[in-house]
C-alpha cells in the first residue's frame, strides 16, 4: 500500500512515496470468491438489522428504488499539528492531499451497467424464491409513474466530505427515472420533498401508494462502486488536541470494490389513513435491512493503467509553499494525482462479479431472516 508521508521537521522538505508493509496488523478476512456459493460466504460479507425479522410479512416484491453510485475521485488529506503545551515557535507543519480520479468510463457506459445491474438484481431475487409484480403491471401504475419522476435527474452528481472533501462520485437510476433517496439529493431537495408532502406528492407518498394499490412490499437497492481506498493520519493535534502531530501520512490502495444496502419494506406494516377527504399511506417505520458489513472484492486487475497526473504547475506551487514555509514558517504542502485508466468492458465485467456477489448474498440472508433463522 504506497503511503504519502511528510513530517512537521523543518529538515524534512518533499514528501516521500514508499511502500507500506503489513507487519503486526491483523490478517484480512479472504476476498470474496465468486467460485464458492453465496450461502457459504453471505455471514462474512452481510449484516442483517433488527427488523429482518419482519421478513416473515414479505409476500410480493416491486423494486421502487434501485441506484447504483460509481466512484470518480477519491481524496484524502492529512495535516500535521502542535498540540497543547508544546511549543510551536519553530514548528513548520506539513499537509498531503492526494487524489485518485477514474478515466476511461463514461456516463453512457455507467448507465448501461445501471440498467443491467438492476434488471439483474430482480432476476436474482426471482431465483432465490421471490415473487415480484409483473413489469407490465408495474410500469401502468400510476403511482409508479409518478415515484420515478419525482426526484432529481440521474446521474446526479454526490460529494461525500467524509471521504475527502474533493471526493465525487456519481449516482445513476436507470433509464427514465430519477434519484430521489434523500442520502443522496440532500437536505436542500429533502425540504423540497417535504413541500410537496403538504401537497401529497412527495417521493415517498407517491411509493406508498404504490405499494398500497399493488399490494406489493417495496425494494430499495443502493450500490457503491469504488477504485481506490485512502486513509488518512487525521489532522492537527492528536489524542484530544493534548499531543503534537508530527507526521502527516495518506495511503493509497487502487482495487475495485463494492458496498450495498439492500432495504425491502413490508406492505403488511404500512399504515393508511384519511386526510382532508383523501386516503394516504405513510411507510412501514420498522424496515429489513441487509448491508454490506466489508467491501466486496476478488483484488482482480480492472485497469490498465495507474499513472501520476500531477499537473507543473502543482509541484511548483507544492515546492513554492514549502520552501516559503522553512524560511519564514508556515506549512509545507504536498499534492499528489494520480489517474485510473479503466477499458469499459473490462471494468463492467470485475464490478459485475463483486455485485452480483452482493445481491446473491444479501438474498440469501434475507431467506434466512425469512426463514427465522
Amino acid at each position: 500500500m504506497p503511503r504519502h508521508h511528510l513530517s512537521s521537521l523543518a529538515a524534512l522538505a518533499a514528501a516521500t512515496l514508499v511502500l507500506a508493509g503489513c507487519a503486526g496488523k491483523k490478517k484480512a478476512p479472504p476476498p470474496y470468491d465468486p467460485a464458492a456459493a453465496a450461502e457459504a460466504q453471505a455471514a462474512s460479507f452481510i449484516s442483517a438489522n433488527k427488523d429482518a425479522k419482519l421478513m416473515a410479512d414479505v409476500k410480493r416484491l416491486a423494486i421502487t428504488s434501485c441506484n447504483v453510485m460509481f466512484a470518480q475521485t477519491s481524496s484524502a488529506s492529512a495535516s500535521t499539528g502542535g498540540g497543547i503545551g508544546s511549543s510551536n515557535d519553530n514548528r513548520v507543519e506539513a499537509k498531503v492531499s492526494v487524489y485518485y480520479s477514474l478515466a476511461g468510463l463514461t456516463e453512457k457506459d455507467m448507465q448501461k451497467m445501471t440498467d443491467a445491474i438492476c434488471a439483474s438484481a430482480e432476476t436474482k431475487l426471482k431465483n432465490a424464491g421471490y415473487t415480484f409484480v409483473p413489469k407490465a403491471e408495474l410500469d401502468k401504475n400510476e403511482a409508479i409513474i409518478e415515484l420515478r419522476k419525482s426526484g432529481r435527474q440521474s446521474p446526479f452528481e454526490y460529494k461525500n466530505a467524509s471521504r475527502g472533501s474533493h471526493s465525487r462520485y456519481l449516482v445513476f437510476a436507470p433509464s427514465g427515472q430519477t434519484v430521489f433517496d434523500e442520502r443522496y439529493i440532500g437536505s436542500v431537495a429533502g425540504l423540497g420533498q417535504a413541500f410537496k408532502a403538504t401537497k401529497g406528492t412527495s417521493a415517498w407518498q407517491h411509493e406508498a401508494r404504490a405499494m398500497n394499490t399493488l399490494e406489493a412490499d417495496a425494494v430499495n437497492l443502493n450500490i457503491l462502486v469504488d477504485f481506490a481506498k485512502l486513509t488518512s493520519s487525521g489532522h492537527g493535534a492528536a489524542a484530544g488536541g493534548l499531543a503534537s502531530r508530527n507526521s502527516a501520512e495518506v495511503e493509497t490502495e487502487v482495487g475495485l470494490s463494492v458496498n450495498g444496502d439492500l432495504r425491502i419494506k413490508p406492505v403488511k406494516d404500512m399504515k393508511c389513513w384519511t386526510r382532508f377527504g383523501k386516503f394516504e399511506c405513510g411507510l412501514p417505520t420498522k424496515v429489513p435491512q441487509f448491508v454490506t458489513a466489508r467491501p466486496i472484492t476478488t483484488g482482480e486487475k480492472f485497469y490498465t493503467e495507474v499513472k501520476e497526473v500531477t499537473s507543473t504547475g502543482e509541484k511548483v506551487g507544492s515546492a513554492l509553499v514549502t520552501g516559503l514555509a522553512l524560511l519564514a514558517g508556515g506549512s509545507k504542502l504536498d499534492i499528489t494525482r494520480y489517474s485510473v485508466e479503466v477499458e469499459p468492458k473490462t471494468f463492467e465485467k470485475v464490478s459485475r462479479v463483486n455485485i452480483d456477489g452482493f445481491v446473491e448474498m444479501a438474498a440469501v440472508s434475507a431467506n434466512k431472516a425469512k426463514a427465522g433463522k
